[in-house]
């Protein structure tokens, strides 16, 4: 009988006739509950919740947990962990894990059952950055992919990262010499530590940062990367040097901490969304992100070349159409409206 999958809160598998339910970075701790296995790609908690469920069986990366705790402050419970590039077994499932770029110890999961074998993407990056390898093409045929669409819309715009890069660079050293501390608003996890690799290798600044993305970077430091930071938390108002500092902020902080309302700044924001929103309330808005962009995204749809493709997260239509007329294969979105029939459904 076929491999049967879904989006329910959810990637979820359905393996006939052992009734064998798998799911894949589930959104609501309840859509885990009801299944044999959950598979989780990666720390960020939209795709994570999962993990401090002691009822729930998890597999993931081992980084992909130690950063998941240093995001929320929760411990992850009854987590199996799995190295990337190596098949396993589970419940008489093969299963793979590759890397998916995004952020440290990302997966992308390949499944290997009885009549199709289906990649899910999770999130992924395409580009090698200094924190991250570019996310891999399965080495084996693949019948399904189900990709991400977080960026999948042809007419957003975004300059090549190492261009957008260098524009923060730009940025930050113009308001240093002019005695102003650059304060940049960014995600805790992901941008934060690429950003602080590229500021380490290209100046000579004191970086701060809040605890978590701290916490964060000392996992990152464990994996070889020579992070260079301080916590802002432990300063002393006489300690911070106004022409050779830069302060990290949480992506969603508003308010500015203590210790800067003495000295002169400049705020900006590091977001893909900067592609799509003004961020007006900031002096500068650089749209950098750990996302695959739609070209991106397209290039590796072309590179897996499946037999079908499912869209999700984002754009999900528009991608899914791009990849029809583009690449000439079956796509649609896996998460469709209610009562709403697709042609093969139909048909």
């Amino acid at each position: 009988m076929p491999t049967l999958f879904k989006y329910e809160k959810g990637i979820k598998f359905l393996k006939k006739p052992e009734n064998l339910t798998l799911i894949a970075d589930p959104t609501t701790v309840k859509a885990a509950e009801n299944c044999d296995v959950t598979l989780i790609t990666h720390a960020h908690t939209d795709h994570s919740l999962a993990f401090p469920n002691e009822g729930i069986r998890v597999y993931s990366t081992k980084i992909a947990s130690q950063l998941f705790e240093s995001l929320t402050a929760r411990k992850t419970r009854n987590t199996k962990f799995i190295e990337l590039n190596k098949k396993i077994n589970i419940n008489d499932v093969e299963v793979k894990f590759i890397p998916a770029g995004h952020l440290l110890g990302a997966a992308q999961i390949v499944f290997y059952f009885d009549d199709l074998t289906i990649c899910y993407t999770g999130d992924i990056s395409t580009d090698k950055m200094l924190t991250v390898p570019k996310a891999a093409v399965p080495e084996d045929e693949v019948d399904i992919l189900i990709t991400e669409a977080t960026y999948g819309k042809g007419d957003l715009f975004f300059d090549s990262r190492e261009i957008i890069k260098t524009s923060i660079l730009k940025w930050v050293a113009e308001n240093l010499q002019k005695n102003k501390v650059p304060v940049i608003n960014m995600g805790h996890l992901g941008p934060a530590q690429e950003i602080i690799a590229y500021l380490n290798e290209m100046l000579s600044v004191d970086i701060y940062c809040d605890n978590r993305t701290s916490e964060i970077n000392k996992i990152y430091q464990n994996e070889g990367h020579n992070l260079q930071w301080n916590r802002f938390d432990l300063l002393n108002d006489s300690e911070l040097k106004a022409e050779r500092s830069v302060v990290l902020l949480p992506r969603a902080a508003k308010e500015i901490p203590e210790f800067l309302k003495s000295h002169k700044i400049s705020r900006g924001i590091v977001t893909g969304q900067a592609s799509r929103f003004a961020y007006s309330s900031f002096e500068q808005a650089f749209p950098f992100s750990m996302h695959a962009n739609c070209n991106e995204l397209l290039e590796h749809v072309k590179a897996v070349n499946p037999k079908k493709v499912y869209t999700l997260y984002g754009f999900d239509s528009d991608f899914a159409a791009i990849v029809r007329q583009k690449l000439k294969l079956f796509a649609r979105p896996i998460k469709m409206p209610k009562n709403r029939l697709t042609l093969e459904e139909f048909l």
